[in-house]
């Protein structure tokens, strides 16, 4: 075969449109050009170009040699070993030249094409691509079979290596994604590139591996993803167009065809001319770029030296023939289809260069900022200390604005510790208030006009029993006296700065009863007693609380009223000779009575009324009562009483009652303080840790820190819960004691809320009594009045029995203590435990700082310093990738 020599190129290799034809897009297409030379496309970057596949034997190498006029081997099986790009410039008074040279693709590699050799081995590999740079002048078919067979060794392609023999020898392979790149410059020639790929297997060969087989796929693939590139697919019109493996790998990478250009080859050797128009005519598999037809050159063509002048004379005329002059005369030959794909890459280039640079310029700002999270590379003691100060420094600062709540510096919602803890300790205050107790409180009852009283109104004065107090000018002139003697003024309570908010404000009325009978009533300010009555005052009423009924002679246990003040009672006259009995709850007009006899020569006049009848209307009518004592805290207390029941008087209370109660009352305590405060610490080693992690970019470094937290977090929640239990067994073991002025005030509270129901009560009763006996006057509705015989009816109501009293009020006084114990354990738990445990110097939230990290030894800085070995292999490749980014930033820049 004559050696053909292509360094004479006649002057139809370059384009009649030739789109590169200005400076602008002359250098848009070198830059496109350096930024691929220089490795950007291995880091992510797409560029426009243009890409040949097809399946094996389709014509591709004929193809790619009509394009670019070099001499490609066409007749060699299995020729097309690696990817190869060609790079034509148009280079006017410069002679033409061809130069060679090997691109390294090893983002690409496949395991299927991968060489068994050692790290080393593959360093001397890489340091031979760039010694290998072939140029000539004269590139002749010859010399170019000598280049492909030196780059094939260099890249472990063995020479012999073909279908019939098999590679698999040590060291071999029969592919490689290693790319060869020929530049072709000179004043004919236009500006073009475009890579071709080894053809697709439709079928396992003898000498090829389905591994290879595989590969080769994925390799192909690989440069059809991008969406910059578009794909010329060779099709061999000698073959069945509609079973050719690659029409699948279009379909499955640009499944719109919208990057496809269709190229049918061998129309002159075809017997499917009639398919083949109708697939060229874009009706069978229609592409958003359409096809064009092609004639190859024949073997004899080859063989004998064919010039390009003369191929495409030969092509032209080809084509200029029924039945291809059907299509139009753009779609026809390698002449159109060249000016086709230049006009189209020249466009992608122009469309796609801004954000080809944005693309740069991101990917250049995000290496820096891993690169920066990854930190300085550390190889010293000193350089690991640096590094682990500067850690220390922000953790310990970011920790505690979190801690402050100053969350501005934060980088995540998730590093706010103070406002986890705040809901933290509201929902540990919420679940002690209404699940802290073993058994609920009652509320102490209250009638309708406790309700009303909440009104912003004053209450108007009670009318009441006159205890003594200032004359009306109608009392003065009225012979008779007080209900204990003579009226006079007594103070109640103990003495207070301000007496007068001590003193009852009694108003004496004196009415006209039945019959003529005058009857004495003192009437009480209900606002001014309630709000100053004091605790001395409400116990008064306990020492006449369980009076039993008498016969008509018993005694009355302040004393009779009667005519002889010889016979003195307690505060006023009794018999000489006083019969059996106690303090009487009533009497008849015979005997004394509970507040003295009522005779005719009493001093409350002539005749006292009758004394109410029992009946059914008479009988206690207090509901929330019965259901209060009947609760389940009653029924603890009614036990404990018992179990405690030692040598106490009947009524009176054993002093270990209240404890036991309330001990028994807080055994919750402990599982909810102690579940709460290991929530804490599980809520703040979590944000520390995530603290941790956001501040050091190294795995290993931080997992050590992340450890340092959790080892200082296990000592100090061990202290905290220590602190807790020893507080709950303080409360536990100690005597019930307070100073705090609110548990008098509940208790005297309950004790006011007790005596108005009772009030309310009476009032109720006196109503059905009056309407039973059809008595239709009545007192106001803010009035209560009463004469002497009805104080029995309230006195009922305030004393309902010793056992009654006193377990209300061991209810009253235990719920006050357990609600100010309560509190403060509450308070305590918040206030003490956690805010130690958060606070501490030592502990995991603030431990970590410079001041710790110049506390270590050489050892531990060594150990805590130590880098991660992923993350050395990782700075390595992310400052290869930041010196890649950085070139193409600068080359994008100055071609911008």
């Amino acid at each position: 075969m004559a050696s053909e020599d292509f360094s004479t190129i006649e002057p139809n290799t370059i384009l009649n449109e030739d789109p590169f034809h200005n400076t602008q897009t002359q250098r848009l297409f070198e830059a496109i050009d350096e930024l691929r030379s220089c490795g950007v496309s291995r880091e992510k970057v797409e560029l426009p170009e243009l890409v040949i596949v097809g399946d094996q034997s389709a014509g591709k190498s004929s193809l790619l040699q009509s394009l670019t006029e070099i001499p490609f081997p066409v007749a060699d099986r299995l020729c097309t070993r690696f990817p190869t790009r060609i790079v034509s410039r148009r280079t006017p008074g410069v002679d033409e030249i061809t130069k060679v040279s090997i691109e390294s693709a090893t983002s690409h590699d496949s395991q299927a094409f991968a060489l068994q050799e050692t790290k080393e081995e593959l360093a001397v590999r890489l340091e031979a691509y760039t010694k290998f740079a072939y140029s000539s002048p004269n590139f002749t078919l010859d010399e170019f079979r000598h280049v492909l067979d030196q780059a094939k060794e260099l890249m472990g392609i063995t020479r012999t290596a073909n279908v019939e023999a098999n590679s698999q020898h040590i060291g071999g392979r029969n592919f490689s994604q290693d790319v060869l790149k020929i530049e072709i410059s000179g004043p004919n020639r236009s500006y073009f590139s475009i890579l071709d790929v080894p053809g697709v297997f439709q079928s396992l060969t003898k000498g090829l591996t389905k591994e290879e087989k595989d590969g080769v796929t994925e390799m192909v693939a690989s440069y059809m993803k991008p969406s910059q590139s578009v794909i010329i697919c060779v099709a061999s019109g000698t073959n069945d167009l509609a079973n050719q493996a690659v029409f699948d790998m279009v379909s499955k990478h640009d499944p719109l065809l919208e990057r496809t250009i269709g190229v049918i080859t061998k129309c002159d050797i075809t017997q499917h001319k009639q398919q083949i128009l109708s697939l060229a005519q874009n009706e069978e598999k229609h592409l958003n770029h359409g096809w064009f037809v092609v004639r190859n050159r024949t073997p004899v063509e080859i063989e004998s030296g064919i010039s390009p002048w003369e191929r495409h004379d030969r092509e032209k005329s080809f084509f200029d023939s029924i039945p291809w002059t059907k299509l139009p005369e753009s779609r026809r030959g390698t002449q159109a289809l060249k000016q086709y794909l230049a006009d189209l890459l020249c466009g992608r280039i122009q469309e796609m260069f801004p954000s080809i640079l944005a693309t740069i310029q991101g990917r250049h700002a995000q290496t820096l900022r891993e690169l920066s999270e990854l930190g300085h590379s550390r190889n010293t003691i000193e350089e690991k200390r640096v590094y682990l100060t500067d850690i220390a420094q922000q953790y310990h600062q970011d920790s505690s604005h979190a801690l402050s709540g100053r969350y501005h510096g934060l980088s995540h919602d998730n590093l706010k510790l103070r406002r986890y803890i705040r809901e933290a300790n509201d929902a540990f205050a919420s679940e002690m208030v209404q699940k802290g107790h073993c058994v609920p409180f009652q509320t102490v009852p209250h009638g309708p006009r406790a309700q009303r009283s909440k009104k912003a109104t004053p209450e108007p004065p009670l009318a009441f029993p006159n205890f003594g107090g200032p004359k009306s000018e109608k009392q003065k002139s009225t012979p008779s006296g007080g209900l204990f003697g003579n009226t006079r003024n007594i103070d109640v309570g103990t003495r207070d700065p301000i007496p007068e908010m001590k003193r009852a404000n009694f108003i004496p009325l004196v009415e006209k009863g039945r019959d003529g009978v005058t009857e004495h009533f003192q009437s009480i300010d209900a606002t001014s007693w309630r709000n100053n009555i004091s605790f001395e005052e409400q116990r008064l009423s306990d020492y006449v609380q369980d009076a039993t009924k008498t016969t008509n002679n018993g005694f009355g246990g302040f004393g009779a009223a009667s005519s002889h003040p010889s016979k003195g009672g307690f505060f006023g006259s009794a018999p000489s000779n006083p019969p059996n009995g106690g303090f009487n709850q009533y009497s008849t007009n015979n005997g004394p009575g509970a507040f003295g006899t009522a005779s005719s020569n009493c001093a409350f006049g002539q005749k006292s009324p009758p004394r109410p009848k029992t009946n059914e209307t008479m009988k206690r009518s207090a509901p929330d009562e019965l259901e209060e004592r009947g609760s389940e805290i009653y029924g603890w207390i009614r036990q404990e009483i018992r179990n405690c029941r030692g040598t106490e008087l009947q009524g009176t209370l054993n002093p270990d009652v209240l404890p036991a109660l309330f001990h028994r009352q807080i055994v919750k305590w402990k599982d909810i303080a102690t579940r709460h405060f290991r929530s804490v610490a599980k809520i703040t080693t979590s944000i520390l840790q995530r603290t941790a992690k956001s501040n050091c970019g190294d795995v290993m470094t931080t997992g050590q820190i992340s450890e340092l937290i959790k080892q200082s977090n296990e000592a100090s929640e061990e202290h905290g819960l220590h602190q807790l239990l020893q507080r709950i067994d303080q409360i536990a073991s100690h005597h019930l004691q307070t100073q705090n002025p609110i548990f008098e005030r509940n208790i005297h509270e309950a004790r006011l809320a007790r005596f108005q129901a009772a009030l309310e009560r009476y009032q109720a009763r006196k109503l059905d009594l009056k309407t039973d006996s059809g008595d239709e006057s009545g007192d106001e509705e803010d009035t209560i009045t009463m004469n002497l015989q009805e104080v029995t009816l309230l006195f009922d109501e305030l004393h309902m029995s010793n056992a009654h009293n006193l377990e209300h009020e061991i209810h009253d006084i235990l719920k006050s203590y357990y609600h100010l114990a309560l509190h403060d354990f509450i308070e305590y738990v918040t206030q003490q435990v956690v805010e130690s445990y958060l606070n501490h110097p030592l502990g995991p939230v603030l431990f970590f700082n410079p001041t710790y990290i110049g506390s270590l030894t050489p050892d531990g800085i060594e150990k805590l310093g130590a880098e991660d070995p992923e993350a050395v292999k990782n700075r390595i490749r992310k400052q290869a990738t930041l010196a890649t980014l950085t070139r193409a930033k600068e080359i994008a820049l100055r071609y911008a």
